[in-house]
């Protein structure tokens, strides 16, 4: 067989998911032709894509050593760099691949991922567009470009809601489904479909919903899309009746598992990325819904439902959607670490300043509200800003990025404390410690990191906007009863945060009463679970008697209209 041969047979291997065949067929194109560019710059991609970033990295550095001008591998070394937390690095790379190649669609699309972890969510949003400009409707790009609108103040409802159904309607184009299964008698299949089954914050949502189902009217399957295994997921799959591993199917043949176990409906708990959307188009069961971790409508015609609520998405909001809307008392619960640390008395007695904090995502952290977090600092002359955001600000380049737009607005850099990742969620948790006040992001406020914060004791001053992301902040304060933190202006903003650095009493009984008032009002499983099975069974009985799938509100085991 030939190199060509052997080169065609790995891009088939890789293509199909088959990284080990793709690999060694690689290395045989490159024993027939050692010199072989295409076989030498695939090789790197393989590893790459087997998770060995490290190695992929020298291959490139190899080949970028004999051909300087290959954009191809000074993108996969960009890439690479990505990947291990060098963003700057990362960037330089991706410049240079685009310089040589400028139709480079790929490498737009690295350069847009490299920009955002740096904060630059501006900058990336033109790449993205760029990268598709080239390349149509290419994965890509175009998943994490559906993502990233949320965090951009120039992509309002409307527009999101018309990118992600100009996807789902070309996707729903592209496939066929399959035959429907009719229900049968017995407990209600419900499956639970993700590739974030592991330490990740949908297992956080998830375990308390799959521990507190009855399983005298529920049948639960866990459906795993993800390659990587942890004590979560064996945690997860403990508390289902059945728990498949898809992770090495494609779409289709993982919506066939799906379809052959007659699941009465299908739950999709991680909708962020559109690339997790697809199974969902063949739909495999007869009743499918999107839940949990989300961000807008999935666009996809062949989801039926979407689990809400009044505060996430109020009257008017349906027309943002494809699936019609469900609206539950209280839409999720999150499950904190049992060995969570205690929160401890607000720095600020012992300090004698307030510190501010952000631990959200930095691509959320756009100009816009570094602006408005510079006005705060301004207005207390002592008080501290401490940001954190996984690894991503161990980079040079978003260091210093964050501290020249700080800078620009008479911020001086030792008022800024920009930290690295903790290594474990305690420690984590243990940050809010030193913290007084967080303060959200805006127009996508912070999720999980809200609930943490809120959950160690420490008020969150949040920018209440027009999108499901961009409203829960002010659905967990409105909960609490802490609407005074609800801003609906930028003056508001700024001043609900000054006003309430000022008051340490306030600060105190905060920090003393928070956490049982997040246990009773937003971590309260049973209740959450008892609504969502509710609804599951409005939705199989509307399915049973041929009635088309239409919006409907629960309250405990009430159905309204």
């Amino acid at each position: 067989m030939s190199a060509a041969e052997h080169l065609e047979q790995a891009q088939t291997h890789l293509t199909a998911g088959r990284l080990n065949e793709a690999i060694a067929a690689a290395r045989q194109a490159l024993s027939e032709d050692p010199e072989n560019m295409e076989a030498l710059l695939l090789s790197a991609r393989i590893v790459r894509r087997s998770g060995n970033v490290e190695a992929a990295a020298e291959l490139y550095a190899a080949i970028l050593e004999h051909h300087p001008d290959s954009a191809e591998a000074e993108a996969g070394m960009g890439a690479c760099c990505g990947l291990l937390g060098l963003y700057s690095d990362a960037e330089a790379s991706l410049r240079r691949a685009i310089a040589l190649k400028p139709d480079y669609f790929e490498a737009w699309s690295f350069l847009a991922e490299a920009l955002v972890e740096q904060g630059k969510t501006t900058e990336a949003m033109g790449c993205f567009e760029r990268s598709l400009s080239i390349q149509p409707y290419n994965p890509t790009a175009l998943s994490k470009y559906l993502f990233h609108t949320v965090f951009d103040p120039r992509y309002d409802a409307a527009r999101i809601a018309s990118l992600n159904r100009d996807w789902g309607g070309k996707i729903a184009a592209t496939v066929e489904p399959l035959d429907l299964h009719v229900g049968g008698d017995g407990p209600l299949r419900i499956g639970y479909l993700s590739d974030e089954f592991y330490e990740r914050v949908t297992a956080r949502f998830m375990a308390p919903v799959l521990a507190h189902h009855d399983r005298t009217r529920f049948h639960v399957t866990g459906y795993a899309r993800n390659t990587y295994r942890d004590s979560t997921t064996e945690t997860l799959e403990a508390l289902t009746d059945r728990w498949r591993d898809l992770s090495g199917l494609d779409d289709r043949a993982a919506a066939e598992a799906i379809r052959a176990d007659e699941i009465d409906i299908l739950v999709l708990c991680t909708s962020y990325r559109a690339e997790t959307r697809t199974v969902l188009a063949f739909k495999p069961a007869p009743i499918q819904v999107c839940y949990s971790n989300l961000v807008s409508t999935t666009g996809l015609p062949t989801v039926d439902y979407l689990i809400t609520e009044e505060a996430t998405d109020p009257a008017g909001s349906d027309a943002l959607y494809t699936e019609k809307l469900v609206r539950l008392s209280n839409r999720n619960i999150y499950q904190p670490p049992e060995a969570s640390p205690e929160p401890s008395p607000p720095p600020c007695l012992a300090n004698g300043y307030v510190t501010f904090a952000s631990f959200n995502n930095l691509g959320k952290v756009t100009p816009a509200v570094v602006v408005l977090w510079s006005r705060i600092l301004q207005a207390l002359p002592e008080s501290k800003l401490a940001m954190k955001s996984v690894n991503r600000l161990a980079d040079a380049g978003a260091r210093q990025y964050f501290l020249n737009q700080f800078a620009a607005h008479g911020i001086e850099p030792e008022r800024i404390d920009l930290l690295t990742g903790d290594s474990d969620l305690q420690a984590h948790l243990s940050r809010y410690r030193s913290v007084d006040i967080a303060l959200d992001p805006f127009p996508c406020n912070g999720g999980t990191t809200s609930c943490e914060a809120l959950w160690m004791g420490v008020p969150v001053v949040t920018m209440a906007g027009e999108t499901f992301m961009g409203r829960q902040g002010s659905n967990y304060l409105g909960k609490l009863g802490l609407h005074d933190l609800i801003a609906s202006t930028k003056d508001d903003y700024v001043a609900a945060a000054v006003r309430l650095a000022s008051n340490t009493t306030r600060l105190q009984t905060l920090r003393d009463t928070l956490r049982q008032e997040v246990k009773a009002r937003l971590f309260d499983p049973a209740s959450h679970v008892a609504e969502l099975e509710t609804t599951y069974m409005e939705m199989a009985r509307r399915q049973r008697d041929g009635e088309r799938p239409g919006p409907f509100r629960v309250q405990g085991d009430r159905v309204l209209a």
